[in-house]
């Protein structure tokens, strides 16, 4: 009796600890939320923290050190620098730019806020959305966009990295 107490202590010590800190799958989450009241759209992304670290280090940028206490004073920028270049949206042919927000770091799990300011009426939207995709080649990139009552859902992966939404005319206020 003692021995199997021993044994399933043992394993739980080992197994729990891997299912916190590695995942076996490569997936983000970025939400776009139009505000209708301030015509912004809010930018929520939610990413594996060490998933973001490697791929900042793999575009040759400075380590951050998520969460530690050493992290990089400049992690807001390097990680405001990345997702830039990863993350683009059109709007009726428009391109916009990102502000910062902010992060927050959660266990494993790294938030990140985003906003474009001014927004005008749109029907059409082009997301693009390569996070991580270079260094994971199962990664994938769901997209949820909200707009009024609608809400679109998009699937970005290594073969597919932009795609195309469409908003009701009646969503356009």
């Amino acid at each position: 009796m003692m021995e199997k107490f021993i044994i399933r202590r043992f394993l739980l010590m080992g197994i729990i600890p891997s299912l916190v800190f590695a995942h076996p799958f490569h997936v983000s989450i970025t939400t776009f939320q139009m505000n209708p009241v301030s015509n912004n759209i809010e930018i929520t992304l939610k990413l594996f923290s060490d998933d973001l670290e490697d791929a900042i280090h793999h575009e040759g940028l400075q380590p951050i050190n998520l969460g530690s206490k050493n992290e990089n004073i400049k992690s807001d920028s390097l990680i405001f620098r990345y997702l830039s270049t990863h993350l683009k949206i059109l709007l009726d042919q428009k391109k916009y730019k990102f502000n910062w927000v902010g992060k927050e770091i959660e266990l494993d799990i790294t938030w990140c806020y985003l906003e474009i300011e001014d927004v005008n009426m749109f029907s059409k939207g082009i997301i693009t959305n390569s996070i991580f995709i270079a260094d994971y080649q199962d990664q994938l990139n769901i997209s949820h966009f909200y707009k009024g009552k609608q809400m679109e859902t998009l699937m970005h992966h290594k073969d597919e990295i932009s795609d195309t939404i469409f908003f009701n005319e009646r969503d356009n206020k």
